[in-house]
């Protein structure tokens, strides 16, 4: 990682001579300083760590494109037992309905005929004790 170097102008500066009323501002003359020197260091930083930025980016990105194939994966590899497992699941429920409504159509069978056998014997002992008081 690059590293900034200040110097410092300021480190051996002495103040304890110096004389308020002899300062005059105006007849100051400041040091010529490149900016673009100055500043270099601090922008090739910042452009380095936008670098450092898009590649995580692109690093979780390919993560997330990985994780998303690979179950895309699983999931191709398992649709075919998970639809297997429910058409034979329907196909046993399935029976399972048609007979118990196959028992429940003898059961009903049955009994309708039993009323229909009580219902033919009554009947036709009505129809015997008629003819037995008719003689």
């Amino acid at each position: 990682m690059p590293t900034m170097q200040f110097t410092n102008p300021l480190r051996s500066l002495d103040l304890t001579k110096f004389d308020v009323r002899s300062f005059d501002p105006r007849k100051i003359t400041l040091p010529n300083v490149d900016l673009r020197k100055t500043v270099a260091p601090a922008a090739k930083i910042a452009r380095d760590a936008a670098y450092v930025a898009v590649g995580l980016g692109v690093i979780a990105t390919q993560k997330a494109s990985a994780r998303r194939y690979d179950l895309e994966q699983r999931v191709k590899d398992l649709a075919p037992r998970v639809r297997d497992e429910a058409k034979a699941t329907a196909e046993r429920v399935l029976r399972e309905a048609n007979d118990n409504v196959v028992r429940v159509r003898d059961e009903a069978t049955q009994r309708v005929r039993k009323v229909v056998d009580r219902r033919k014997a009554a009947t036709s002992a009505a129809a015997t004790a008629d003819a037995s008081t008719v003689a």
